[in-house]
């Protein structure tokens, strides 16, 4: 996969994420989110405002089963 494929598929990525984590903005979740990836895969980062473990596993469980790896940490 060369360079412009990887980064439409970080992007193809990036939005599909902002719109699974709509339902958790809406309730008020804060933070800031990209893709990084490499031929071998993406992982998604995000960084959360405010994080706690029942946030944590609720993103996880929103994300689960998409093939990306998850960077999530506290802002």
């Amino acid at each position: 996969m060369d360079v412009s494929l990887v980064a439409m598929n970080n992007e193809a990525n990036r939005i599909a994420s902002e719109r699974l984590l709509e339902q958790l903005r809406d309730e008020g979740l804060h933070y800031r989110l990209w893709v990084t990836g490499t031929p071998a895969g993406d992982t998604l980062h995000m960084r959360v405002d405010r994080l706690c473990p029942r946030m944590r596993e609720r993103i996880g469980k929103v994300m689960r089963g998409r093939g990306l790896r998850l960077d999530i940490t506290g802002a």
